[in-house]
């Protein structure tokens, strides 16, 4: 019998079995090689994710050596705030650090030295009248020239520390409070803050002065760790920003602080905490170069892989949540 000319040829069963087994091994092949490159990939991720942690580990070291050099140089200027909020520094990151603890209490024990408006009492000055005297401070006071006040101030105590006690101390406080903000305003921030201190021994500051003095000290803070950690430098200047973007020249040096850390997030291979660095920076003042680089660092970040969520650790359902704050940001002044 012959084959009727233009019909299709039935596969056989054999070859039929065929097909169906290479189109299964087809799919295990694929199956397995989905999971190697997928093992290699996530095994690639964590030892970068391992590399970066040394890398951290080391620099972490280096700025923790640094902050305690610079501390013990604050001690010997007997710049005693300073090198406590270096030491606290050092021991909130590592607690066992030799020395730091030590150091800390030299430090505080500096600043427990209650200070006193009025020098030293000199010899005593006999003939002048307390009374001129007095009212030499009153008029200097008046005028705003706080460096006469304390002086005659300082005159008036060698003549009577008895004369007019009270309201003494009121004008002392005055010029100390006014010579403290212009101070602060000016260049002279350290000595601002310290006049401020004094002011505060004879009565309890306003709130002006005292934020002001807040200002001054985060300010002092974060020029601290200027070149030294910029992450640590980013936090303090944000809090500063919120409280007063406009004391000095606060926005600039969280701009550029800004772009330090995302540089340095970047070059880690931090893509996602740089785009966020260089996002920052932009709202501050913006600059084509700065969009650029923000466009490079989100587009890296939206590639990079995630961990598995799965591989992570299960939170322990009877551990307590810490207590949440209430969302606002204080400022010891």
């Amino acid at each position: 019998m012959s084959v009727t000319e233009g019909a299709s040829p039935q596969p056989t069963p054999q070859s039929t079995h065929s097909s169906r087994l290479l189109s299964v091994l087809g799919v295990v092949f694929a199956v397995v090689l989905i999971v190697v490159l997928g093992g290699a990939a996530w095994a690639g991720y964590q030892s970068g994710l391992a590399t970066r942690a040394e890398q951290l580990r080391i620099t972490q070291s280096l700025d923790l050596q640094a902050q305690f050099n610079l501390g013990v140089e604050d001690l010997a200027a007997r710049q005693f705030a300073r090198a406590a909020a270096r030491f606290e520094y050092i021991l909130s990151l590592d607690p066992d650090y030799p020395g730091a603890r030590e150091r800390l209490a030299e430090a505080q024990a500096g600043l427990q030295v209650t200070p006193t408006a009025i020098p030293p009492t000199p010899q005593p000055v006999t003939g002048e009248d307390p009374a001129a005297i007095l009212a030499a401070a009153q008029e200097a006071v008046a005028a705003g020239n706080w460096d006469a006040a304390l002086s005659q101030i300082t005159r008036l105590h060698a003549v009577d520390p008895d004369y007019q006690v009270a309201q003494a101390e009121n004008l002392a406080f005055t010029a100390l409070r006014g010579r403290g903000l212009a101070r602060i305003q000016g260049d002279e921030m350290e000595a601002g803050i310290f006049d401020l201190d004094q002011a505060n021994a004879f009565r309890p500051l306003d709130q002006d002065a005292r934020n002001y003095r807040a200002w001054a000290r985060l300010y002092l803070a974060a020029k601290s760790y200027w070149g030294l950690d910029w992450a640590r430098t980013v936090e303090i200047l944000q809090q500063l920003y919120v409280l007063a973007p406009n004391f000095k020249d606060t926005s600039r040096l969280l701009y550029q602080a800004s772009l330090n850390w995302a540089d340095i997030l970047n070059a880690s291979g931090d893509a996602c905490g740089a785009a966020e660095n260089y996002a920052a920076a932009q709202q501050l003042f913006v600059d084509p170069s700065v969009a650029e680089r923000l466009t490079a660092a989100q587009t890296n970040c939206a590639l990079t892989p995630t961990p598995d969520p799965a591989a992570e650790a299960t939170p322990d359902p009877g551990a307590e949540a810490a207590p949440a704050g209430d969302g606002q940001a204080t400022v010891t002044p």
